[in-house]
């Protein structure tokens, strides 16, 4: 309830803001920002498709140093940029990119591309390739199917244990092997740069019966463990849609997450009518993370008012950002 408030209380402050009552850095806002471009990204959202329902890893590199790949309980709440906090189980139910998108912003971290993998294709592998070993033992395809036809967390548990084995192995990935895929060609790139590679698993605290949530610091320590980093937390954001466009906190999303920042809170303003979008801190010294997060956008103003308590970066969302 206490957030909630919090919340409630910065979404008025910053509708006032909007009107310049409140706006003490304003003179900044005239710089004219220098768009920067996402960074590229070598990391793929691979879903496992099972008679339980979907279970995800993200597979590749994050550019420090390791490829491997990262299993994610369904069951893991995240926020879903323009539509707010659910479940990575119910987010990979959205489109693709979508999907890819809402687990990135979990991690941090920019996922490029997406497909989907039949439990079916994975038994079959097995079966083709020869070395698949799991406990020590020699493993077949019917072997793989019954680790992920475990319900819960046994499938999670499958899940990573699958996938070291057929790292393991001598694995050649085709697109084929793809049930679905926007690019492929990437995403067969990114698990076969992974053969020999550690697989882990994202640790979360079950929040209520059946659900769990990851700190940032179990994000972190996930991401280190299995890609080598980033060891730095990405730098949480509050997103608020003040120009009235559904799915607008998605497009934002996709601008700064590969800039080293996630959204941790994705609501409505208290109104549609913004023309201009404040990116706004409630501290000098955050000035420079507002600037950064402006030049992802390409548009904005930036400046000092009430900070929320919750993320040192608000951004009221404005008639001038059109993704």
């Amino acid at each position: 309830m206490t957030r909630r408030l919090t919340l409630l209380m910065l979404v008025a402050i910053l509708a006032t803001a909007g009107t310049g009552a409140l706006l003490i850095a304003r003179e900044r806002a005239r710089i004219e920002p220098e768009v920067t471009p996402p960074a590229a990204s070598g990391l793929a959202l691979v879903v496992v498709r099972t008679e339980h329902g979907p279970l995800p890893a993200v597979v590749g590199t994050t550019g420090f140093g390791t490829t491997g790949a990262l299993v994610i309980s369904p069951r893991t709440l995240l926020v879903v940029p323009g539509q707010g906090e659910s479940t990575v189980g119910d987010a990979l139910e959205l489109p693709p990119r979508e999907a890819a998108t809402a687990v990135g912003n979990l991690l941090g971290v920019w996922i490029e591309d997406h497909a989907t993998i039949d439990t079916g294709r994975l038994e079959a592998i097995a079966n083709e390739t020869d070395g698949v070993e799991i406990g020590g033992d020699a493993a077949n395809g019917q072997d793989v199917a019954d680790m992920l036809a475990e319900p819960g967390a046994g499938g999670v548990s499958g899940l990573q244990v699958v996938l070291e084995a057929l790292m393991s192995a001598d694995v050649a990935w085709a697109p084929t092997d793809l049930a679905e895929a926007e690019r492929p060609g990437t995403v067969v790139r990114a698990l076969s740069a992974a053969a020999g590679s550690n697989v882990a698993t994202l640790q979360a605290d079950e929040v209520a019966s059946g659900v769990f949530r990851a700190s940032p610091e179990q994000v972190t320590e996930a991401l280190v463990e299995a890609f080598g980093g980033p060891a730095t937390e990405a730098v949480p954001v509050i997103v608020l849609n003040g120009n009235g466009v559904p799915g607008i906190g998605e497009a934002v999303a996709e601008r700064i997450v590969p800039g080293g920042f996630r959204v941790a809170v994705s609501q409505n303003a208290s109104d549609f009518d913004h023309v201009e979008t404040l990116i706004v801190v409630g501290s000098p010294d955050d000035v420079a993370l507002a600037e950064r997060v402006r030049d992802l956008l390409g548009v904005g103003s930036v400046s000092v008012s009430v900070g929320s308590g919750i993320a040192p970066v608000t951004i009221v969302v404005g008639k001038d950002f059109t993704g």
